[in-house]
């Protein structure tokens, strides 16, 4: 793989550097360049298969658990599913190319890893629908009367809009988000750790 510009040029102001070191850099580098092409789709989990099994004959396997640890280190709580399912894929592809692999066991902790974002995200849609309930009513009937005073100006107002923003801007709500985004957090920290122990075979 053609190393970048960038790339080059730090390599060659670091004539400091050993021969390991050098070629440690190079490798990051690569791996680097792969994944930035593999994260916008330049390249399909199948290619990265490829990729991934031409540098492992080339006597570099160690790329098959450094994609994986990088792969899992971008997944998020609210990320979509298309860049999770991504992430997924290349994780699984990488474990595949494993002379010892345990692609049903990785793929059950991934599943598990997607189910947490599900709830996150199912728990932060209920919360403000609860919410919303409360505040809706006396928003719509205080933005109705702003509604009929603009609309003598010829005005509009997003009465939609003024439910969101009063849901999202009470205590409860910011209280409610502070609370869950630390509980899943951790939860998903647990999670990805364990997935990592699991990569090594621990």
């Amino acid at each position: 793989m053609e190393l970048s510009p960038l790339a080059k040029e730090k390599l060659a102001r670091i004539g400091e550097l050993t021969e390991e070191e050098k070629a440690r850099l190079k490798y990051n580098a690569q791996l680097s360049a792969l994944l930035a092409d593999y994260f916008t789709a330049k390249i399909s989990p199948e290619d990265l298969w490829k990729e991934l099994k031409k540098h492992k004959e080339e006597g570099r396997g160690s790329i098959l658990l450094d994609t994986q640890f990088r792969l899992l280190d971008t997944i998020t709580l609210n990320m979509n599913n298309a860049d999770f399912d991504r992430r997924r894929r290349g994780i699984l592809a990488a474990e595949s190319l494993k002379e010892e692999s345990d692609c049903a066991r990785i793929e059950q902790e991934l599943k598990s890893v997607e189910n947490l974002r599900h709830r996150y995200q199912e728990e932060i849609d209920r919360a403000y629908n609860a919410l919303r309930e409360g505040v809706e009513e006396q928003v719509r009937v205080a933005s109705q009367q702003l509604a009929r005073q603009a609309a003598s100006r010829g005005a509009a107002i997003d009465i939609e809009g003024s439910v969101e923003a009063s849901v999202k801007s009470s205590a409860e709500w910011k209280e409610f988000i502070s609370r869950h985004e630390n509980t899943y957090r951790q939860k998903l920290k647990e999670a990805l750790s364990r997935i990592r122990s699991k990569l090594q075979g621990q």
